[in-house]
């Protein structure tokens, strides 16, 4: 192809991408307008006080709130401490039937009972490998009742999905 074809060919292609563009129906979208929050405050709340030429202010939560909140702290942490240690468990005991050669990830879903024990597991996304799918399955239910549940969070089953992982090396 000579020179003189090539510009032919790129300014038919020019006014062929012109076409297309011109001919296509354009709208003019209109702007959203801005978002308006307005904040009201009673004055008469306990919680809002005025103070003498400072503006407004929120007092000191109660002796009985600031405990409720210490108590929810203590829960959250125990209830995020014991979902790792589950989590540390299961992944402890991937390799107890001697799959160490294997490699992908599998998801996993049970139910922690009252007693610490796990109903209902199964397996929620599979590794496309067989064997590494049994051997996840496998160490959730070998963690099962091993990691002892905190009081302080409560008798309700908490569900939970794990994603047990497999790679060469990692132990």
């Amino acid at each position: 192809m000579t020179d003189s074809e090539r510009l032919r060919v790129g300014i038919a292609l020019s006014l062929f991408a012109h076409f297309l563009l011109l001919n296509e129906h354009w709208q003019v979208i209109t702007p959203i307008p801005p978002l308006t929050i307005s904040v009201s405050l009673e004055l008469e709340s306990s919680a809002v006080t005025a103070a003498q030429g400072t503006g407004f202010g929120i007092n000191n939560p109660s002796p009985e709130a600031q405990e409720q909140n210490r108590i929810a702290n203590m829960k959250r942490k125990a209830f995020l401490q014991f979902l790792t240690e589950v989590e540390t468990a299961i992944h402890t005991r991937r390799f107890e039937r001697g799959t160490a050669n294997l490699i992908g990830l599998a998801q996993c879903t049970f139910i922690i009972q009252p007693d610490g024990h796990f109903a209902a597991i199964d397996l929620q996304k599979s590794s496309g490998n067989p064997q590494l799918d049994a051997a996840a399955l496998y160490a959730v239910r070998a963690a099962s009742g091993v990691v002892k549940r905190p009081k302080i969070i409560g008798p309700d089953p908490i569900p939970m999905t794990v994603q047990v992982k497999y790679q060469y090396g990692l132990h």
